[in-house]
């Protein structure tokens, strides 16, 4: 028997399409839930879905509708009209049979703001009917925000979006806003779930999709640090010892990697025993990835992603004629852990951090560590934490899919 795929609908004025924080993470969402299983369709009034994302287009969810904003000003200046009621008793009509099919109905911010306070009504209507089908995403709060007070009046419908709905879920994009939604509806913060917005770190980076692929391939989003090593397989450039700095960090707790990009060197037949060695020493430390044992041979285009998304580079040569990896390394902003030789000395000055051209594994990662504790690189780890695929495999998805045939 074919298992049927659950069920998804994701709520917002407009559709991913449309140029949007808002609209952006939950395109992002709907792609992340559709890899996953999901069937998933966008209900907005206004633009597209992604591609492979069935759209329902309801033209009164849409903020800016015509008889939305006429109610919006109205509601403004504290007057609900019967043209609301009529206006929230249509979308329950229009929503019903969309919500009736789905497991799991995601609101994107209509719960908390006051763009559509009738499509609010709607659907705390309809998640009344149906207790936990409904999640309130939520990105911003209206009656925190002081350029909104103006609009607030007592009574509904304006304290639907100041309330906590019983039959509803909430999650907050951020600490801050789960105390807000808390100060705001008396919510116990153990009931609001904090779920963060990612990074797309491959178009923020520019990686190509052979970079992208390479990265899940290995899980690189999650190294914490990632080191890179790009030189040829030879004894020459101490790989044994980058490896050794490598467990060392994963023995401190760091979630730490390794990335060695070349081949062995063409000339010497002694590298194939040495490149046996080093696929021996990875196994045993961790998390280390000899491309070439993997058998992927790295163009310059790879290894130029692999220098965007690492933290440091790692060169514990015993002896180099120029360093060109450092300059790559100075382009690309990359902290640099090297060894102390008169060469890369003269090259690279005091913009990078030297180490014994024979110091040991523990030296090694002692340097990266010293060299990666600062503010930015601080925060560059926690970045890397919140990229895309992190956040929606480990949180998003879970979240959403929870308890959902």
């Amino acid at each position: 028997m074919t298992r049927r795929r659950p069920r998804v609908v994701l709520v917002h004025y407009s559709a991913p399409s449309i140029l949007g924080g808002v609209e952006q993470v939950m395109g992002v969402h709907a792609q992340a839930l559709r890899a996953a299983g999901a069937s998933v369709t966008v209900v907005a009034g206004r633009g597209r879905a992604p591609a492979g994302i069935r759209m329902a287009r309801v033209p009164e969810v849409d903020s800016r509708n015509a008889t939305v904003l006429r109610d919006y000003r109205r509601l403004a200046q504290g007057e609900r009209s019967k043209e609301h009621d009529r206006l929230v008793e249509r979308l329950v009509r229009k929503l019903r049979p969309i919500f009736a099919r789905a497991e799991r109905v995601v609101v994107h911010n209509v719960l908390t703001m006051n763009f559509n306070l009738a499509l609010t009504a709607a659907i705390v209507w309809l998640a009344s009917e149906r207790p936990g089908l409904v999640i309130a995403w939520t990105h911003d709060l209206a009656w925190c925000d002081r350029l909104y007070v103006a609009e607030r009046h007592p009574g509904e419908p304006w304290d639907l979006i100041a309330r906590a709905h019983p039959s509803i879920r909430y999650v907050t994009v951020s600490e801050e806003r789960a105390r807000q939604l808390g100060q705001l509806t008396g919510l116990a913060r153990e009931r609001i779930a904090v779920v963060p917005n990612g990074v797309d770190m491959a178009a923020v980076l520019g990686l190509s999709p052979a970079g992208v692929h390479l990265a899940e391939r290995l899980d690189l989003w999650t190294a914490d640090p990632l080191l890179l090593l790009p030189a040829r397989v030879t004894r020459r450039k101490r790989v044994e010892a980058a490896i050794a700095a490598t467990a060392a960090l994963r023995g401190r707790g760091r979630n730490a990697a390794l990335v060695v990009t070349g081949l062995p060197g063409p000339h010497n037949p002694a590298n194939a025993r040495y490149l046996a060695e080093l696929i021996s020493l990875a196994k045993a430390a961790g998390r280390v990835h000899l491309l070439y044992a993997l058998g992927i041979r790295a163009p310059y285009r790879l290894v130029t992603d692999l220098y965007a998304l690492a933290d440091a580079l790692v060169l514990p040569s015993q002896n180099e004629g120029f360093g060109i990896p450092l300059l790559e390394a100075a382009l690309h902003r990359l902290p640099i852990v090297t060894s102390d030789l008169p060469t890369l000395r003269a090259l690279a000055g005091d913009a990078a951090a030297y180490v014994a051209p024979d110091s040991s594994g523990e030296a090694i990662a002692d340097t990266v560590q010293r060299v990666l504790d600062h503010p930015l690189a601080r925060f560059r780890s926690r970045a890397r934490a919140l990229a895309w695929p992190r956040v929606l495999a480990e949180q998003v998805v879970p979240l959403v899919l929870e308890g959902v045939a």
